[in-house]
């Protein structure tokens, strides 16, 4: 009994802060309190070692001799104890008591972002042999990029003819926008199927014009529920303020009827036979670019160069008010499934000036 009284009480005695007072004791108090008991869990971790050792030490003591004077084998122990509970044995990747630094969980990406790099990207054996029959950074005149177009054209579908001009716009600005119709010569080589939401005795008109699906509120109940087996979606001014409620669902398929696509217009007639024919909207999007097909690669060379020309003279004749310096910036022509082959700017505009002519 006597030995389990003297191994606590020199426990508590080891335990216990020395005596002091004022500020020193506070310091001392806090001091001690801090490194036995850390607040924060990284030092928790860090000083765990120290700890132990801690209440490791009144067991050894209690065998001490009566003056105080700590045993050899205290003294073995407490050597054992240090090269058992180092510190930097049980670091755990914390340095000074502070964890690893945190790294948020990555999203899977979607969209274009989870797109490879181009660098990264592989092209097929189809795409790498046809790239070989052009200079990647020449520029062409008209006919000899029309050429091209039509000898790297080797997909296993007809394929489309395609322009792509970057043009000194920010589209931001309301007079930087542009959004025009071109009416092709020669045709789009595709069939289009119209709709037309009008009333009264137009319908008649319509389909007499050569519509392929026309209605009123009939058609715009089925749209909203979800029917859109059309390509073009024509509309009467009068039919206008029933066709708003539509927005959400026709707008982002590039469907809502619009004075300047020609696709809301009081002559319903002319309307449809324009666009049978081969008119073509185009607009300029966000980043400052217009895509507009202009007919297909199994044309012939003369009918693709009419189609490309009026596209050019049409996007050269609706430049906004607001555009300033340069116009053009770049030029490429391509087929749906081909190399871009890069246009000279000035000989293109100066083969429509001439071909106008």
């Amino acid at each position: 009994m006597a030995t389990a009284a003297s191994l606590s009480a020199t426990a508590s005695s080891l335990l216990a802060p020395a005596p002091a007072t004022g500020a020193a004791a506070a310091q001392c108090c806090s001091s001690s309190t801090a490194a036995l008991f850390p607040t924060s869990v990284p030092s928790l971790r860090a000083y765990y070692p120290r700890l132990l050792l801690a209440f490791r030490r009144p067991a050894v003591a209690a065998v001490a001799d009566p003056q105080g004077a700590v045993l050899e084998e205290e003294q073995g122990e407490q050597q054992e104890g240090q090269e058992q509970y180092d510190d930097d044995d049980y670091d755990d990747g914390y340095e000074g008591g502070r964890g690893p630094a945190f790294t948020p969980p990555t999203r899977p990406r979607t969209g274009k972002a989870a797109l490879p790099l181009k660098r990264d990207r592989t092209r097929s054996k189809r795409f790498l042999e046809i790239q070989k029959l052009r200079e990647s950074k020449k520029e062409h005149d008209v006919p000899t990029a029309i050429s091209l177009v039509k000898q790297m054209a080797s997909a296993r579908f007809v394929e489309s003819a395609e322009a792509h001009f970057r043009m000194n716009l920010d589209p931001k600005y309301n007079d930087q926008q542009l959004r025009a119709t071109v009416n092709l010569p020669k045709g789009t080589g595709q069939s289009v199927k119209i709709a037309v939401l009008t009333q009264g005795e137009k319908i008649d008109q319509a389909r007499a014009a050569g519509a392929d699906i026309v209605g009123g509120d009939d058609l715009i109940d089925q749209i909203k529920g979800g029917f859109m087996e059309f390509d073009k979606l024509i509309a009467s001014p009068d039919m206008m303020p029933k066709v708003a409620g539509l927005g959400k669902i026709l707008g982002p398929r590039g469907l809502m009827p619009n004075p300047k696509a020609g696709t809301v217009s009081p002559n319903i007639t002319q309307a449809i036979e324009e666009f049978k024919k081969g008119k073509v909207e185009y607009r300029v999007d966000k980043t400052g670019i217009v895509h507009i097909p202009f007919g297909k690669v199994d044309f012939p060379e003369e009918d693709l160069i009419a189609n490309f020309m009026a596209v050019v003279r049409s996007v050269e004749r609706n430049k906004p008010s607001g555009a300033k310096g340069i116009y053009w910036k770049t030029a490429y022509l391509c087929s749906s499934m081909g190399p871009s082959i890069k246009l000279n700017i000035k000989e293109m505009l100066d083969y429509g000036s001439e071909s106008s002519d």
